[in-house]
C-alpha cells in the first residue's frame, strides 16, 4: 500500500480544455455516453457532451472528453483548505506527470458535486 501522499495509477481526463485525473482504482468501469451521466463539463461552466464515461462502484457515471492512463507512481500535492472547498471536497490534490500539473480528484466526491450543480441550475 501506498503513502497517502502517493499514488500509483491514473486516469488522466481532458474536459474541453481543461484537465483533471482520477485514481484509477476508483474507476470501476468505462462506458459509452448515456442519458443518465453527469458531465465534467459542468464543473468548468462550460457546454459539450462526453466520449467517455467513468462509472463509480457504486454505478455514478462522470463523463469527460477523453482519457489516457498513466501508471507511474506519482506524489500528490495538498490543495489549499480554499480549493479544496471550492470543488466540493472532491480535490484530493494535484499531481505532476507529463510535465503538466493535473487536479487529482475522487470520483464519487466529484460525481455528487456535479449532480449538486445540475440542481442548482435546474
Amino acid at each position: 500500500m501506498l503513502p497517502a501522499g502517493r499514488v500509483e495509477g491514473t486516469l488522466l481526463c481532458h474536459v474541453g480544455p481543461h484537465r483533471i485525473a482520477f485514481e484509477a482504482g476508483e474507476v470501476a468501469s468505462i462506458a459509452a455516453p448515456d442519458a443518465g451521466m453527469v458531465c465534467a463539463h459542468r464543473a468548468f461552466q462550460g457546454a459539450g457532451g462526453a466520449q467517455r464515461v467513468l462509472v463509480t462502484a457504486t454505478g455514478g457515471t462522470v463523463g469527460v472528453d477523453g482519457l489516457e492512463i498513466d501508471s507511474e507512481v506519482l506524489s500528490v500535492l495538498p490543495p489549499s483548505p480554499v480549493v479544496a472547498g471550492a470543488s466540493g471536497g472532491s480535490l484530493r490534490g494535484f499531481v505532476l506527470t507529463r510535465g503538466v500539473l493535473w487536479p487529482l480528484l475522487r470520483l464519487e466526491a466529484f460525481q455528487r458535486y456535479l449532480r449538486d450543480l445540475a440542481a442548482e441550475g435546474a
